[in-house]
């Protein structure tokens, strides 16, 4: 595997930790404060933009089409 694969691998990882880690503490700070609802209304809005963001950088690129001889 070459360097410049793993950093990749790496990337979007990390993409998706953030993604989920980052909102759900969010959540979890602003839940034990007594705001339920904006937590819930971050973590969704966050979660929503990682998906985003990593199916149009890794996911949308890939050009999936099967073979042309049947």
């Amino acid at each position: 595997m070459s360097t410049e694969n793993a950093a990749k691998k790496v990337r979007f990882g990390l993409a998706m930790a953030l993604g989920v880690i980052v909102p759900g503490m969010l959540k979890y700070v602003l839940t034990q404060s007594g705001y339920g609802l904006l937590g819930s209304v971050i973590f969704y809005t966050g979660y929503l933009s990682a998906a985003v963001v990593i199916w149009y950088v890794w996911i949308r690129p890939l050009e999936l089409t099967g073979s042309s001889g049947a």
